[in-house]
């Protein structure tokens, strides 16, 4: 299980809607549109200290959007 950087939900890689790479670390998505907003500003994003992208547990879903 991976984590949307964008919204902070749980996806599954194999059935992530869409992926990107950034340093070497690939990202998967729930949506095009957290897709979008990653590849725009991978930065914002992106973790600053950890490159892995580990699963939120009882992550919250502030400000995400249902799509």
């Amino acid at each position: 299980m991976a984590t949307d950087p964008v919204c902070n939900m749980a996806v599954e890689p194999d059935k992530a809607v869409d992926k990107a790479e950034y340093q070497g670390t690939n990202y998967y998505f729930c949506s095009h549109d957290c897709h979008k907003a990653f590849t725009a500003e991978p930065e914002k994003y992106a973790p600053k200290n950890d490159t892995r992208n580990p699963p939120a547990i009882g992550a919250a879903r502030v400000g995400h959007r249902s799509h």
